[in-house]
């Protein structure tokens, strides 16, 4: 019986004990995987009746007295958290476990320093150097501090290069303090010992486009789709800067690979009809911009460039049923209001 079986099998006996009101017994193991299985799906009450009765079995045993510690900070009931917490650290002073809750406690109360002091204080001897210097960056962000964010941060994907949270956390930091030179300097070392990210390409791609180097922001773009063709991300900024370039075929063939990977993506149809547009070619732009709201009808933009087409063509009617559907969806944009009072105006004094 391998490892998941076995949890399984403990949880619908533990739950059949429940429901027939019995006792039985359960080693500390089949606890401990128990309740943690009930607080990581949000079973809170299921949780403590586990804890009860294992801590009923097994009084001295400091993991369950750990869970219980997990519960009690999930109540919000921190200062009984701390209380427990560091009389378990008065007999076991190297629990890193215990180290490492009593740090999320200080945290919940903000005392980040504290928190990131006791962290800081067993570097040396834990054993999963990745969390421990991602936990230590997030209680940086905490303080606003970004230096020592992005430092921690950089600390934990050394240890782990396929961290997408610290990945993305750093792009964080870097934006926050707007060092968009350094941060291109990060990706490119990144991807030298990463080349397949596709995360690591695309804001590459992203950063060169901030910095209007749109060749080099177009080859990082299709590196990223060449590193997973299925992630639609790198297509999407891919087709708005070719239309910033007003390259609006390449930018329609590019979301064609996005339908290709997503038919029902109503923003796509929408950018292939606004690319349509652009070059006067109206049947495929109106073609498109019906296509996109038979996909989502709540798509407001496509029913005012609808209203737009009809307008400009003189055909005020249709385009005030448009831009009356477009209000209902969105009654905060005023260049709505605008052709609707123009489409008012004109139907009030026209027969069409």
């Amino acid at each position: 019986m391998d490892n998941v079986n076995d949890i399984n099998f403990s949880i619908s006996r533990f739950e059949k004990m429940v429901k027939e009101n019995k006792i039985l017994f359960f080693d500390s193991l089949e606890f401990e995987n128990i309740i943690s299985y009930y607080l990581d799906t949000g079973k809170l009450s299921y949780a403590k009746k586990a804890l009860r009765l294992s801590l009923s079995q097994h009084p001295s045993n400091t993991n369950l007295n750990l869970f219980q510690i997990e519960i009690l900070i999930q109540e919000d009931k921190l200062n009984s958290a701390l209380d427990q917490i560091n009389s378990i650290l008065m007999i076991e002073t190297g629990n890193f476990e215990a180290i490492i809750l009593k740090s999320s406690i200080l945290s919940k109360q903000k005392k980040y320093n504290k928190s990131i002091s006791l962290l800081k204080s067993i570097i040396k001897d834990y054993h999963n150097k990745t969390e421990l210097f991602y936990q230590i960056g997030i209680e940086y962000l905490f303080l606003e501090n970004y230096s020592e964010s992005n430092f921690h941060f950089k600390k934990s994907l050394k240890y782990d290069y396929l961290d997408h949270s610290a990945l993305y956390n750093i792009f964080y930091c870097y934006e926050m303090t707007k060092e968009t030179d350094e941060l291109i300097l990060f990706l490119k070392e990144y991807l030298s010992k990463n080349p397949y990210s596709e995360i690591g390409w695309h804001n590459l791609g992203k950063n060169y486009a901030k910095m209007k180097m749109h060749d080099e922001a177009l080859v990082s773009y299709d590196y990223a789709i060449f590193s997973d063709d299925s992630f639609t991300s790198p297509y999407i900024d891919k087709g708005k800067l070719l239309e910033k370039m007003k390259r609006y075929d390449e930018a329609i063939e590019n979301y064609r690979e996005i339908i290709s990977i997503n038919p029902n993506s109503s923003y796509t149809l929408f950018r292939i009809a606004f690319c349509y547009e652009k070059k006067h070619d109206h049947d495929n732009s109106l073609k498109y911009y019906f296509n996109c709201i038979n996909e989502d009808p709540n798509m407001d933009k496509a029913f005012f460039r609808l209203s737009m087409h009809f307008y400009r063509n003189n055909n005020f009617k249709k385009a005030l049923e448009f831009i009356e559907k477009a209000i209902k969806l969105n009654q905060e944009k005023s260049k709505y209001w605008k052709i609707y009072l123009n489409c008012i105006s004109k139907t009030s004094t026209k027969n069409y």
